[in-house]
């Protein structure tokens, strides 16, 4: 039999030396040479979730497999999680693979898709599949939480004029380079007195202020509108590219050192409003 590979390994398992992309080829080859069959495609997603069906390699597999002139009579995985982890992704492509007479097997999780048995034991692990992704999901956003509500740092950046600090397992925000200090406060000190964006940026620009920086009105008003530099960290405030209702934002006041105080804060944002009402 003709069978194809897919292998997948998401960016969190990257690490995991059982699941890496080298591991599952190593086991997929010696499981189709032990079946005596023929790989002939491997299609490989490094740094991918399967919580998603939107994957380069999965889609050119899927896209192939609907090509006339059949080129492999399976998929084969290492376990069916890398086939997808949804329940309704399975479902969905397993239907427009067997149209086209293909079925998919895994390496570690053998099971007979043309048996009774065979398919309710593929869908409970393909259900096991989904509610561990659920459940890690929700564990994770429930860790966040509680990091949040300490004042603690949640993961990416940090602003402009602070740096990451290590706290045993936690990670806050420390005080930066003192030219970006002064460049935040210089920053919030020019909304104040009435310039704009635009006009910010032109002058940090022609003074070179600090060294090096190149300045862009989309990067002044991102700091004009961070918190943070009032050491004020605010988590979940937005999700899915919407600004969550306030009652779900997690406010901790005095998390890490401030930049700047209220009144600063307050001045700038009126002058803005200001601009932004008399456009």
């Amino acid at each position: 039999m003709n069978v194809a590979t897919y292998l997948r390994v998401s960016s969190e398992q990257q690490a995991n030396r059982e699941l890496s992309i080298p591991a599952q080829r190593e086991a997929l080859k010696a499981y189709a040479d032990a079946k005596g069959w023929n790989i002939v495609e491997e299609f490989v997603d490094e740094a991918k979730s399967a919580k998603t069906a939107d994957r380069p390699a999965f889609q050119r597999m899927i896209a192939l497999a609907q090509k006339p002139g059949k080129l492999f009579d399976a998929i084969l995985v290492h376990k069916f999680d890398r086939f997808c982890r949804r329940r309704e992704d399975h479902i969905i492509y397993k239907a427009l693979l067997k149209k086209q007479g293909i079925v998919v097997l895994s390496a570690t999780e053998p099971t007979d898709p043309e048996t009774p048995h065979g398919v309710l034991l593929e869908g409970m692990l393909e259900v096991i599949s989904e509610f561990y992704n659920v459940n890690l999901k929700h564990e994770t956003l429930k860790g966040l939480r509680e990091n949040a509500t300490q004042g603690f740092h949640c993961g990416g950046r940090a602003p402009y004029g602070y740096r990451l600090r290590k706290i045993g397992n936690r990670v806050t925000y420390e005080l930066g380079p003192e030219d970006e200090v002064q460049t935040v406060k210089k920053i919030f000190s020019m909304a104040a007195e009435g310039m704009g964006g635009k006009k910010i940026a032109r002058l940090l620009n022609q003074r070179s202020y600090p060294q090096g920086k190149k300045w862009s009105p989309s990067t002044v008003l991102s700091i004009l509108s961070n918190e943070a530099y009032l050491g004020r960290r605010v988590w979940n405030k937005r999700s899915d590219g919407r600004i969550n209702d306030q009652g779900k934002w997690i406010v901790t006041e005095k998390s890490h050192p401030a930049i700047i105080d209220q009144d600063l804060w307050n001045a700038a944002q009126s002058s803005l409003m200001t601009r932004k009402l008399c456009k």
